[in-house]
This record gives structure tokens, sequence and C-alpha cells, in this order.
């Protein structure tokens, strides 16, 4: 019974699906080409009577590149892993970040009642292949009333992160919705019917009343 009513609390579960190789075989490459010029530039040479300024040299142009690509190699196999999931009034989440993005995975929880101001805003293609077409490629920001930002959902659809907009909204009407659904996005219009009469979300209606910026000037 409790396993019931806890898969109930979950009210949208949303993941990315891979779209493209693209990035993945440029980092594969890019990786691939690094751990040979670190045999021919350092284990090659290894024996030979250098320069330890020469040494360093070739060991930072060859160990952080590929540091660097075989760090996004990894996370572009595993970012199907990510999720959006709003359980009661909480954002959960995995999210993977493009390279001009972040370089760490993020992982975390939002409470809902503690959002000022979320919405869709274009993430930079420049360093991604398989997005490079998709112009209205964006990604979920939710500001705090602490003054904490989180970018979230680069891998995710814009389609999926709207609905996920539409869900915090009727959830906690306060928090400021800074897109334009019903023009960006007008096939959701009807889903936000359904969800303003659906059960099963649980609507904020107890607040802090405390103003804002209180939060930010007690830290």
């Amino acid at each position: 019974m409790d396993k019931e009513n806890q898969e109930e609390n979950v009210i949208l579960f949303k993941q990315p699906e891979r779209t493209g190789w693209k990035d993945f075989i440029l980092n594969l490459i890019f990786s691939l080409i690094m751990i040979a010029s670190i045999y021919v530039f350092l284990i090659a040479d290894i024996l030979r009577p250098e320069n330890i300024s020469d040494w360093l040299i070739r060991s930072f142009v060859t160990v952080l590149p590929l540091l660097i690509f075989g760090n996004r190699t990894i996370k572009e196999i595993f970012y199907t892993k990510d999720f959006i999931k709003i359980v009661n009034t909480e954002i959960q989440y995995r999210s993977t970040p493009f390279v001009m993005t972040g370089f760490r995975v993020k992982k975390g929880s939002i409470p809902i009642k503690e959002i000022r101001k979320y919405g869709l805003s274009k993430v930079p293609r420049k360093l991604s292949l398989d997005f490079w077409r998709q112009k209205t490629k964006a990604m979920l920001i939710v500001q705090l009333r602490d003054g904490k930002e989180y970018f979230i959902g680069e891998f995710f659809t814009n389609q999926d992160l709207a609905e996920v907009c539409l869900n915090i909204r009727i959830i906690y009407p306060k928090a400021k919705f800074t897109t334009n659904v019903p023009d960006e996005f007008p096939e959701l219009q009807k889903k936000e019917k359904e969800l303003s009469k659906s059960k099963k979300i649980q609507k904020i209606t107890d607040t802090d009343d405390e103003p804002e910026g209180v939060g930010v000037r007690k830290r």
C-alpha cells in the first residue's frame, strides 16, 4: 500500500533521449588523439635527457585535453540517465551539462515553494554538433528566493521542459513564470487545463510572507 502511495506522489517524470552521436564521436576522437600524443611526446621520449620545463609543457598540452575530452565522452555515454521528476512539491533532478554550460553533472532537489522565478532560456550551441540545427534548444533556469540559481535540463527537449514549467505553475502560481507557453508551445494549452483539474497535484497555499530578498540578507 505504501509503495502505491509513493508512486502516486510522482507527479511528473521526464528523461532525455539520445538524439545523435556527433558530440560523442568527436570527443572520443580527440581523446584517442590525446592518448596517442601522450605516448609520442612523453612515454616514447621519457629516457631522453630534456629540460624539465619542456617536459611539463608536454604534459600540460596532452594530459589536460585528455581529461577534458575523456570527461565529456564518459558523460555523453551516460546522459540518458538524466531525469527531472516532480514528487509532491519538490523537483528532483540529474542533469548533464553541455560543454558551454558546465563540466560537472548536477544532481539534487529544489523545493518548489522556494522558487521566485523560473523559465526556459536558450543554451549555447557552438560546441554541440548534435543540437547545431535546433535553434530553440533550451534549458530550465530556476531562481530561488535566497538568490540561488539552477541551470538544468540541457539535453531535454523544449517540450518536456515546458511541461515541467506548467506543473510548477499549477503547484505554485506565486512564482514568476518568464516563458510565454501559449505563444511558444500552443500544443500544451490543453495540457495545462488538464493539470489544473488534476487531483494528483498538491497546490501550495501556505507560503512565507517575508518580502523578497530577506533570504539573501540573512546569509
